[in-house]
């Protein structure tokens, strides 16, 4: 007895509790809605996690469910109604099995229609309108299917939530199709709207025989519906096969361009969708011949003339290759529209070659002439020995290619990549910077492609003798402070080289530091400043900027205008177009001005800077040129900078690290000096009132930097001692 008590005092506190939890949990939701709709349901209560609400029919098995939504954070929560009209309950269920319906609410699912106007006929691929009624529900759409298609079916469509009025495109086969309403929950069909697609023509006409490669054009007359095209394909082609094409709504006529093989082919007008064709006419690609006239035996890695007799289409071209290579197969190349005869590069490797005329498109060979490479060699004289620091003369002889270079290693070195150097396209005669340190070194002819060594000569470097010293400073009576400076227009190349890192950062990321630290502490607010930036805008393009046009520095604009600046990759060096700009952008200024112009590379746009700089000189404009090289290791372009900055009446400064950058844009805007030796060749420089500067004992002439290149002031430097020159 104690155990049946035991276990009806548990059934009724179970009962009890239950009570309890379905009196607890409240809903609010409709009486009654359309079919397909959605339902809002909210509810109150104290409810588990994981209780959920679903939509069944009345009547339902306790424990059933269909579609449900957890019933977490006290909702509300969202249900599609069933497409069927009739009666429903709407039950919030226990998260546990049996699933206890803790609370429910009737829910009357009523019948919904919908309609459907739209044009009885269409043209194949055309877009058309059409509208709609209907009830709208969430993801309820119009789409358009074959007449008769099954249930349920559907092709393109439109949301009903696009709006009453639609379009859709006809299919590009002709036929007979339906518009349909569908819900989006069943896709139930609620209406539907008969609907015939006639079949749309097109005409393509053009010349009957091309040659292989060629370039014609097709005129058309079609329906041009969006992405129609005309394409070339063999002439049995199966349908809807395509290859190179132009779509229609690119002009008329179209531009195509003829395969390299020649043969049998069909022009022909395709839909955009299906690829159906709806016009054609039957082509002839008639083959083209080729010739090449070269050398039969060149020097390995020479500049080899090739002229060439061919069709010049689009990206045809020359190439040389091993005998017997592949089809296909390219290295060094040139296209045949840069010239007859194209100028070609032998390779490196000596051995029997093929010189090959190309095709742009399949890269098939037209043509095609052997050619034996023979091993090249060079010669170089240049001193057994330098003091530490002087520089290095060297003339040479060789194959003398665009990327050929002269570099001093230590000596054995297995690598030609470390060291000074000077490219052998400076002249026959070059400028060697001195090695850092004494020792036994090699000058080494290397080639620019596989960085061959043609040639080699021995080279000792001893140690210097002691230099004396040389500090020049203002006179009492001459002095600058407080005085503003001159207007100034500064050019920074941001051009493909300055992506280049530095300790592990680019180029252009230093520079842009440096130049926001010239324009923050270094230039006075209100000063008259321009910028001009070349290579940051366009590829391949030699287009230079006006950035910040002339007037008052303002920091805060500034800045956020050179924060913005970013190299771009593979774009040009317009130097002397940029220094000629830069005059007119100072036009506006009176006085004195300076251009500064900051670089890490020489000029690719064809210009000649030195010519540009001597009509800035020669126009009688007060103004001073200074060059800030950046990264720039070779001394004959180090110094060919310097010869450009002494015609402007300015100085070259070279900076090798981001530390040096901002010292030189600082020392730039200085009153500086130079020291040439006696027959006028540039040896050091410095600033008025800064530190000494190290020099060779001998007789030299000092220059202040933007007065006259007449005006020099003999000095003579003794070993070990401090000379001090006031100006």
């Amino acid at each position: 007895m104690k155990v049946t008590r035991l276990y009806q005092f548990s059934f009724f506190a179970l009962l009890f509790n239950s009570a309890i939890a379905f009196a607890d949990i409240r809903l609010q939701a409709p009486e009654s809605v359309g079919a397909g709709a959605t339902v809002v349901i909210s509810w109150q209560g104290q409810g588990a996690d994981n209780d959920f609400i679903s939509i069944v029919t009345q009547g339902e098995a306790e424990g059933k469910y269909n579609k449900y939504r957890y019933a977490r954070k006290g909702g509300p929560v969202k249900l599609v109604a069933p497409d069927v009209p009739g009666d429903y309950e709407i039950r919030y269920l226990n998260a546990s099995r049996p699933y206890q319906t803790l609370a429910r609410s009737k829910l009357t699912v009523t019948e919904v229609t919908a309609t459907i106007e739209a044009p009885q006929e269409v043209m194949a691929g055309e877009n058309f309108s059409f509208s709609w009624s209907g009830p709208d529900n969430e993801r309820d759409f119009i789409t358009l299917v074959s007449k008769g298609a099954p249930g349920r079916k559907y092709g393109k469509y439109q949301y009903t939530r696009k709006g009453p009025s639609l379009s859709l495109r006809a299919p590009d086969e002709p036929g007979e199709y339906e518009l349909r309403y569908l819900m989006g929950s069943s896709k139930k069909t609620l209406a539907r709207s008969a609907i015939q697609v006639k079949a749309t023509q097109a005409k393509v006409e053009g010349p009957k025989q091309v040659p292989a490669g060629a370039k014609f054009s097709v005129d058309w007359v079609g329906p041009d519906n969006q992405q129609d095209f005309i394409t070339l394909v063999q002439r049995d082609a199966p349908g809807k096969s395509y290859g190179k094409y132009r779509y229609t709504n690119t002009g008329n006529p179209v531009v195509l361009t003829a395969p390299d093989e020649p043969g049998e082919y069909q022009v022909r007008y395709l839909t955009g969708s299906a690829h159906y064709t709806l016009g054609s006419y039957d082509l002839t690609v008639t083959a083209t011949g080729a010739g090449l006239d070269a050398p039969t035996e060149v020097m390995a890695g020479s500049m080899v003339n090739v002229t060439w007799r061919g069709p010049d289409n689009v990206q045809d071209y020359i190439t040389v290759v091993k005998q017997g290579a592949k089809e296909k197969e390219y290295s060094d190349y040139r296209y045949t529209h840069s010239g007859n005869p194209a100028l070609l590069q032998m390779p490196e490797i000596p051995g029997d070659y093929e010189i090959r005329y190309l095709t742009g498109g399949s890269h098939r060979t037209l043509a095609s002439r052997p050619v034996k490479v023979t091993p090249a060699s060079a010669s170089l004289l240049a001193p057994e020995s330098i003091e530490l620091g002087e520089v290095v003369p060297v003339s040479w002889e060789g194959p003398g290619n665009n990327q050929d270079y002269v570099i001093i290693v230590s000596s054995g070195s297995k690598q030609n990549r470390r060291g000074t150097y000077a490219y052998v396209r400076r002249g026959k005669n070059l400028r060697i910077a001195s090695p850092a340190e004494v020792g036994s070194y090699e000058v080494r002819y290397v080639t620019g492609g596989l960085m061959q060594t043609l040639a080699s000569v021995n080279l000792e470097v001893t140690p210097s003798r002691i230099p004396g010293t040389l500090q020049v400073v203002r006179s009492g009576e001459a002095g600058t402070e407080g005085q503003a400076l001159p207007a100034i227009s500064i050019i920074l190349d941001a051009s493909g080289s300055m992506l280049q890192r530095m300790d592990g950062r680019r180029r252009i990321e230093i520079a842009r530091e440096a130049l926001l630290k010239l324009t923050e502490q270094v230039i006075p607010e209100n000063t008259l400043f321009s910028l001009r930036v070349f290579g940051h805008k366009e590829k391949d393009s030699c287009r230079t900027d006006l950035e910040i046009p002339l007037g008052p520095l303002n920091r805060s604009a500034v800045k956020s205008k050179i924060s913005a600046i970013n190299a771009m990759n593979l774009a040009k060096t317009p130097i002397a177009h940029s220094l000629q700009l830069a005059i007119s952008d100072l036009a506006q200024a009176k006085g004195e001005k300076i251009v500064l112009l900051i670089t890490d590379g020489e000029e690719t746009c064809d210009g000649d800077p030195a010519e540009s700089i001597q009509q800035i000189a020669g126009s009688g404009i007060d103004v001073q040129v200074n060059i800030v090289g950046f990264a720039i290791d070779e001394l004959m372009l180090q110094e060919t900078f310097q010869r450009w900055a002494r015609l402007g009446n300015g100085r070259y400064f070279d900076a090798q690290d981001a530390q040096q950058l901002e010292n030189s844009l600082s020392q730039s805007l200085q009153e500086s000096y130079e020291i040439l030796d006696q027959q006028g060749a540039l040896i050091g420089a410095g600033e008025l009132g800064a530190a000494p500067i190290k020099l060779a004992p001998g007789a030299y002439r000092l220059r202040l930097v933007g007065g006259s290149a007449s005006e020099y002031k003999e000095i003579q430097i003794e070993s070990d001692k401090l000379k001090v020159v006031s100006l």
